[in-house]
């Protein structure tokens, strides 16, 4: 049997990691009807199905996820084998992210991404307004949420796990051993992130905390149960390296999905440059899946 072209099989990966044609066809620099053809053509080689349209998003097939890690591992031994040729000189690459999200998570990991493209001349512009997080000049968002901001095409690149966290020496003093134990603790509060979804799973009858600061930033929820004034609820990513270093514990194993995730996202109708595309699969790598 012929191969399939390379062309058509990046359209295949694209087109699975952002669940769109149109935007697979945006990072492809091709149209929509192109990315379809291709799909097609590669489902009728196959004689299966390789995508559903589950709403709005297109879904890879159980046979389709099999057949996509050997497709990305394909692409990826062709890629080293012919890398793109160095540009002559450096582009600039404008990147958008939440304050908490770059201090927490992105800058300390940066170093990572300039020494594999040291072409690309990186600005992170920290903007915590989501209606202006695409401002002119910016190439490309890392943001929390939802999804399906307003002008913008994105890709969710992980989900988001929930667990309370809190100062050692805060456990110890008030004997934390068990969930129930919570009702005698603080509870810090954030604006936009309920405690009730994890009471729940632990099957608590406690009401969502109301008394003390309500705090607006998961960096300075973070800092506030690091500090020793109450137990948090954090997300993995921004907890990791205090885990680690001890300056933080994770209270009970009990966790809960977040109805959000990290995605990229762009002005719809933007086509991404070799340096936005870079650095998006550059996350994709250093993100947990999930």
């Amino acid at each position: 049997m012929r191969l399939p072209s390379v062309q058509t099989l990046r359209a295949f990966d694209a087109a699975a990691r952002h669940g769109s044609y149109s935007v697979a066809a945006a990072e492809l620099g091709v149209t929509h009807g192109a990315v379809s053809h291709r799909i097609r053509e590669l489902e009728d080689r196959l004689e299966m199905s390789l995508f559903r349209r589950v709403n709005r998003r297109m879904v890879p097939t159980r046979e389709a996820v099999t057949l996509l890690s050997q497709v990305r591992q394909a692409l990826a031994t062709l890629d080293r084998a012919f890398p793109a040729p160095a540009p002559a000189q450096s582009v600039r690459l404008v990147v958008s992210v939440h304050p908490s999200l770059a201090v927490r998570w992105l800058v300390p990991r940066l170093g990572g991404f300039t020494a594999a493209n040291p072409a690309v001349n990186l600005e992170v512009r920290s903007t915590a307004d989501l209606d202006d997080f695409l401002d002119p000049g910016v190439d490309l968002a890392l943001r929390y949420g939802a999804g399906g901001w307003a002008d913008a095409s994105d890709e969710r690149l992980a989900g988001e796990v929930l667990f309370p966290v809190c100062a050692p020496t805060y456990r110890d003093q008030l004997s934390i051993r068990e969930p129930a134990d919570l009702a005698r603790c603080v509870l810090l509060r954030h604006a936009w992130q309920p405690w009730s979804p994890w009471l729940r799973e632990a099957r608590l009858k406690l009401e969502e905390p109301r008394p003390g600061p309500t705090l607006s930033d998961s960096a300075m929820i973070v800092e506030a149960a690091a500090s020793g004034q109450g137990v948090a609820l954090a997300r993995r990513l921004f907890v990791q390296g205090d885990l680690i270093s001890g300056r933080l514990v994770r209270l009970f194993d009990i966790e809960v999905e977040d109805g959000y995730a990290y995605h990229i996202a762009w002005r719809t109708g933007s086509k991404l440059s070799e340096a936005s595309l870079a650095f998006a699969a550059w996350l994709r790598a250093e993100l947990p899946l999930s």
